[in-house]
């Protein structure tokens, strides 16, 4: 029987292929004889590989940093096979995934390996199939190799005889085993039919080099299986020997004849496919020279082989031993091998740097501010509001006519500025006693009486503004309100008779402000102390169900909505509460206890597995727990509402402007210009509420549910989304910490590190949600380094290179890759880059000092990253006008070269709808051009025109801007239809061919590339289809459109490489369904039902056009079959044996 050994290094080299651009390259590794292969790493860059290797050969030089490899191997037991089977694939990514380990035992003679790869450090672990004298068990293992000759059985390899042993092995040229497999392969095989064989087919890849073996590789080597890449070096006294005669320039001749002898005939020297198709004949010759040697001498090159064969009897006799593995690190090798791993579970989040607190005020921003500056530095801004408020409030302390009114109206505009420099300087005087009184005496109607008629109205206006800046001064001006009566003051004036509409505004407006706190909140719902008296909720009411006009409803309906969402947390608090108190709390025990626990544990464990019975579900749970499926279900439905009320804030929690209307749609008017957030943040942080989401998700009995668990993950990434979102995160730090840690426990390991991923998935959300945090942070930490720093100062600072160092590590995961583009999108995050590379540009430091400088190279690269991977049009907007005027000083750079290509576009354009003649133009001059380095333009000139033409999805109460219809108008006379129909022609032409080899979209910028350009293109046809069959008056029977969207579902949707669609292919799915279904659109209702109408009406044709793709061709079978399902209506009423939740 074949002993199964343990797992020794088989194989080391690099594979270097010189090549002007990156493209496919096939190698092959041969063995002497049959291996069993039990896993592949590949060396990334700067990893040493082995501690005895020269330095030219000791780190690994593996590149680029991801792509794909496909491993194929000679399956002996099928000699007659013509092609190589599968083995697998390994989304090569330098910081996250290095190992391929094969599902089942493959015994081979050679890998054919196969990738984008210009440089490829490759090690192979394995046995090898070595045969003992009794019989093999079932299943027999293929046929062994040609038998090594036999040594002395209680003889071990010992290295201090190396040298002697390798003069006795090559006196003359050792031989090589007979392939058994084709020695070229034929490229990449198909899919295979038989789904028995025990290999299954991994994910995707392409390469192929030949390479000898090196005898010495056969030293058993165990590798540590759950090591990360750094530590994946290790021991082999083996390559000692081998690297000798190399160094050896000095040794005599005789010795360099038996390398070059040594390195011909059995080394592991990499050989190009065409070498080894010109070498094939003089092998051959080799080989069958080699077997008669073998009988004749019974010397061959198979000396390590036989060694080891020794070494498996004594394992029969438990006398063998493993060499050791311990690797001693000097402080040389640890400085040699830079940081290439970036772990974002060893980072907590810590307290803001540079950006202000979500929820706080701006008055609140200021005086801390103020408090934090150096008193040598005072702001003179400050200092001249603060003297002009104290001189109004001194002036007119008396008198009330016109000149007070003045003051009143200029009181406003000095609050930030002048009040917070005076609570920190003069905290004698109460300045907000006064201006309170000044409010309430503005806001009496018996007052305003008194004035002359332009006057009164003034005065009134003027409180409410007033009331509306203390609201700003945080808890001190609204409790100072509060205890004044305003929230009464303003009812009088809203109750009162003939008082206008823009007044009422005004008052509304100013209430707004008063409960954009808690305690003004809770005042504003509970009422005062009297009990019998109305609270202000009540009140508010009243109003509304009186005769009101159009636009004061619309502004109580405001109010009433952030009433409503504070009730909503409120409800939540007390359910986690409850929760809290109910849940008991988890024991402290010994260690003793801990063992007897674990090993009560295991018990269960088993029992558990042996009992079908006794399903982890949720009636287990909730029997088990103090809470009832109805408050589960209640518990959801306040989440989501949650949700909804956050997603509808922007139109549904702002007061009105004064001159807006609240029609349906508009053409013009003033943009929406309150934002609801920070007082929505401020309830948040109110109630505590990141921290009762994390509770929610570390009890059993809610963690787990799957209403509860969608309804967390779809409000944390609606936070994550805006720049307040991440900084309310960050703000609250500590919870925040505790959360990702939470919601880490729902994902799945293996698809974090999955190069589909993109963060909008459920299982990398976590993830990405902690990349993001950290990479805002990163953001805070460069821009305090520009306040600290001065010009003088050293230009690679290393805070500054270990920021940027942390930021470029994110983005080797995919899915930091992601998080990073997504956060430097965000308002003026790209400054921090964009600032760098100003300071570090030739015109600030010269020639000589720019190209020196890392920071500079680090910017660029980020910049670059950022512009590749985002579909943010808006930072384009505000920053491509810096950045092109970078690329242009600069044109030496690379990185900004290939920058200024994908910004080309976006010279002399302003992003409104007249420009979308000039991008539909762009886009026809190079459309040929697509998926090439010099079309890089093209995804970005999509990317505008949806910025520029496409609406926003609506949200409830929004109003429909009528502009859109203006840019579609735009979009058709430009000849849009037929150029975007093009561009999608185009993308499938090159699509199609790498997809019938079952080759994925190549490198992560490839795959980035084609989905955003999909997506547009995608985007951009819904947008004109749907405004043209909308009224059922036009009929569109271009069937280009049906059949393009067919072929890009087949190509992007039909086979997705994790096993699933991930969103963005979900998000290409549903845009192709959307549009196909606006061919109903243009059935005509009013037309008489024939059955030439039927059969010429756009649905018809288009229907007709799926059909038909799906019997054209065998591989548009299963794609057309999933369209065709999702166009057709489903079968309503569905019938379900269980409550079905969001998965």
């Amino acid at each position: 029987m074949a002993v199964d050994t343990a797992t020794e290094l088989l194989f080391l080299d690099t594979f270097k292929h010189q090549s002007a651009e990156q493209s496919t390259n096939i190698d092959v590794v041969r063995f002497p004889c049959v291996v069993y292969i039990n896993e592949v790493r590949v060396i990334p860059p700067g990893v040493r590989a082995h501690t005895s290797l020269p330095d030219s050969r000791a780190y690994g030089e593996t590149s680029p940093h991801t792509f794909q490899l496909d491993l194929f191997f000679n399956n002996v037991s099928k000699p007659s096979a013509p092609v190589f089977d599968r083995l697998g694939s390994l989304e090569y990514d330098e910081n996250t995934s290095i190992i391929f380990r094969p599902n089942a035992k493959v015994n081979t003679d050679g890998l054919v390996l196969r990738g984008w790869y210009n440089c490829l450090t490759l090690a192979i672990y394995g046995s090898v199939d070595r045969v003992i004298s009794h019989d093999r068990e079932s299943p027999p293992p293929p046929p062994p190799p040609p038998p090594p000759p036999q040594q002395q059985p209680g003889l071990k390899r010992n290295p201090k005889h190396a040298d002697g042993e390798k003069e006795d092995q090559f006196n003359g040229s050792p031989p090589r085993p007979q392939p058994r497999g084709p020695r070229t392969p034929p490229g990449p095989p198909p899919p295979d039919d038989d789904e028995d064989e025990p290999m299954p087919v991994s994910v995707v890849g392409e390469k192929e080099d030949d390479v000898d073996h090196r005898e010495d590789y056969f030293e058993p080597i165990s590798p540590d299986r759950t090591s990360i890449h750094q530590e994946s070096q290790y021991s082999d006294e083996g390559e000692v020997e081998e690297d000798q005669p190399e160094e050896g320039d000095d040794e005599e001749d005789v010795d360099v004849e038996e390398e070059e002898d040594e390195e011909e005939d059995d080394g592991h020297t990499v050989e190009s496919i065409p070498d080894e198709e010109e070498e094939e004949e003089d092998e051959d010759e080799d080989e069958e020279d080699g077997e008669e040697e073998e009988e004749g001498e019974g010397d061959d090159g198979y000396e390590q082989i036989s060694s080891d064969e020794d070494g498996i009897a004594d394992l029969e006799r438990e006398t063998f031993k493993y060499p050791s593995f311990d690797i001693e690190y000097t402080p040389e090798d640890l400085a040699s091998v830079p940081p290439v791993t970036y772990e974002p579970f060893e980072r907590e989040l810590g307290p803001l740097l540079y950006f202000s607190c979500p929820y706080k005020t701006v008055f609140e921003n200021e005086v801390a501010k103020i408090k934090d500056q150096d008193p040598e530095k005072e702001n003179s801004g400050a200092v001249e509001a603060s003297v002009k408020l104290t001189e109004l409030l001194e002036l007119y302390q008396e008198e009330r006519g016109a000149k007070w009114v003045t003051a009143l109206e200029e009181i406003p505009s000095l609050i930030v500025k002048g009040l917070s420099y005076l609570q920190v300087k003069d905290t004698k005087q109460d300045y907000i006693t006064q201006l309170v009184d000044w409010t309430l005496q503005a806001l009496n109607l018996q007052v305003a009486l008194k004035q002359p008629i332009a006057l009164n109205v003034r005065q009134l206006k003027a409180g409410t503004k007033l009331v509306s800046s203390l609201g700003e001064c945080g808890t001190q001006g609204i409790m100072a309100l509060l205890q004044a009566g305003v929230i009464n003051v303003l009812f009088e004036l809203l109750f009162a008779d003939h008082v206008s509409s823009s007044l009422k505004l005004n008052a509304f407006k100013a209430l707004d402000s008063v409960i954009s706190t808690t305690e003004g909140m809770e005042m504003f719902l509970r009422g005062g102390v009297d009990v019998h008296e109305k609270s202000g909720y009540q009140k508010l009411l009243e109003l509304i169900l009186l005769d009101q006009t159009v636009r004061v409803v619309t502004a109580g309906s405001a109010i009433l909505q952030k009433c409503h969402f504070y009730e909503i947390l409120s409800d939540i608090k007390k359910v986690v509460d409850q929760l809290a108190e109910s849940t008991p709390p988890l024991p402290n025990h010994t260690e003793t206890e801990q063992d007897q626990d674990l090993a009560g544990l295991d018990r269960t464990n088993q029992e558990y597995e042996n009992d079908v019975e006794a399903p982890m579900d949720m009636d287990h749970l909730l029997e088990s727990s103090n809470i009832s499926e109805g408050e589960v279900e209640k518990l959801v439905s306040l989440l989501e509402e949650i949700f909804h009320l956050m997603e509808t804030a922007p139109h549904t929690m702002i007061q009105p402007p004064v001159k807006s209307f609240p029609t349906m749609a508009r053409i013009t008017g003033p943009p929406e210009r309150d934002d609801p957030y920070p007082v929505l943040f401020r309830y948040l942080h109110s109630h505590h509420f990141l921290e009762c989401i994390t509770l929610l998700l570390s009890i059993p009995v809610t963690g787990v549910h799957p209403g509860v668990l969608q309804a967390i993950r779809d409000l944390l990434r609606f936070l994550a989304q805006s720049q307040k979102g991440l900084l309310f995160f960050i703000s609250e730090y500590e919870a925040t910490n505790l959360l990702i840690r939470a919601l880490c426990q729902f994902s799945d390991p293996d698809q974090e590190e999955g190069l589909q991923s993109d963060g909008a998935n459920e299982d990398t959300f976590a993830l990405w949600l902690l990349h993001s945090t950290q990479t805002l942070q990163c953001i805070s930490e460069l821009f305090c380094h520009f306040q600290r720093c001065t010009a003088s100062e050293e230009t690679d600072h290393s805070d500054l290179l270990g920021t940027l160092h942390n930021l470029y590590l994110i983005t080797f995961n995919p899915v930091g890759r992601s998080a990073v583009a997504h956060v430097f999108s965000l308002e003026k995050n790209l400054q921090s880059l964009i600032t760098l590379m100003e300071y570090y540009s030739k015109e600030a430091l010269g020639d000589s000092k720019s190209k020196k400088s890392v920071a500079y190279n680090y910017a660029c690269i980020l910049v670059l990253l950022v512009v590749q991977s985002s579909s943010d049009v808006q930072m384009l907007e505000q920053h491509s006008a810096p950045l092109l005027k970078l690329c242009k000083a600069d044109e030496n750079n690379t990185k900004l070269q290939e920058l200024s290509k994908w910004l080309e576009p976006l010279k002399n354009l302003r992003f409104e709808i007249n420009c979308i003649p000039n991008l539909i133009e762009y886009i026809k001059q190079n459309i040929d051009s697509l998926m090439t380095p010099d079309g890089v333009g093209l995804p970005t000139a999509l990317r505008v025109l949806c910025h520029v033409a496409c609406p926003p999805p609506m949200v409830e109460g929004q109003q429909k801007d009528l502009k859109w219809n203006l840019a579609v108008i735009q979009l058709f006379s430009s000849e849009g239809m037929d150029t975007f129909i093009r561009v999608l022609q185009k993308l499938n032409s090159i699509l199609i061919q790498p997809w019938r080899l079952h080759v994925n979209m190549g490198t992560t910028l490839h795959r980035v590339t084609t989905i955003s350009m999909a997506r547009c293109t995608l985007t951009l046809l819904k947008t004109m289809l749907t405004e043209l069959l909308r009224g059922g008056s036009f009929e569109f029977k271009d069937m280009r459109v049906p059949s393009a969207l067919v072929s890009l579902h087949m190509l992007l949707c039909s086979i997705p490489l994790s096993g699933r669609l991930d969103s963005d292919e979900q998000k290409i799915q549903n845009d192709i369904v959307d549009i196909l279904l606006t061919f109903t659109q243009g059935v005509n209702e009013k037309l008489t039902i024939s059955e030439e109408t039927l059969a010429n009406n756009t649905w018809s044709l288009m229907l007709k056009e799926v059909l038909s793709s799906i019997l054209r061709i065998p591989e548009g079978f299963f794609s057309g079959l999933i369209l065709l399902s999702e166009l057709l209506p489903l079968p309503l009423p569905m019938q379900t044996t269980q409550n079905s939740y969001y998965a």
